[in-house]
């Protein structure tokens, strides 16, 4: 089980220091942005390193999802989606939630993806522990899970095109 500590790291290359406090995707994401700016040797970092512009994110969210006063909604049909599409949707809005500050946590434990994806209990355990193994999806407690960074960048190239066509 995965925990979400802070980390702090201080980085100092030349006359250039920088101090990073978070959880390890803020820590690591704040670490080779550092890297990729100020060390151009360095460049290759960012071929081998998979993220996601949460602008970009957010935009590319907005052709599916609205904000509400009572929170996020998805505002397309969604009955053309698989199970696995499903729970990654609903995933990734929580994540949309969470960066609009919408939502306190980018976290959903099994009743939410239950009750969203109106799925039996059987289902949606039995996806969510598919896509854990894939590393689509983070499992964070006993029933609570969230979407990876490498399982957002799944849902944009081949979820968010069946929605948006």
């Amino acid at each position: 089980m995965s925990e979400d500590k802070d980390i702090e790291v201080w980085i100092k290359y030349k006359d250039l220091e920088k101090k990073v406090t978070g959880n390890k995707d803020t820590v690591i994401r704040e670490v080779i942005s550092f890297l990729s700016t100020n060390v151009p040797n360095l460049e290759f970092i960012s071929k081998l390193t998979l993220t996601i512009d949460e602008e970009q994110f957010l935009n590319s969210c907005s052709k599916i999802m609205k904000l509400t006063p009572e929170g996020v909604v998805v505002t397309v049909p969604t009955e053309n989606l698989t199970d696995r599409e499903l729970i990654l949707l609903y995933l990734t809005r929580t994540r949309f939630g969470y960066l609009t500050k919408n939502l306190d946590s980018d976290r959903a434990i099994i009743g939410e993806l239950i009750s969203h994806t109106k799925k039996s209990a059987g289902t949606v355990a039995g996806r969510t522990s598919e896509m854990c193994n894939e590393d689509l999806v983070e499992r964070i407690g006993k029933g609570e899970y969230r979407i990876t960074t490498y399982g957002l960048d799944f849902f944009i190239k081949n979820v968010l095109p069946k929605l948006t066509s």
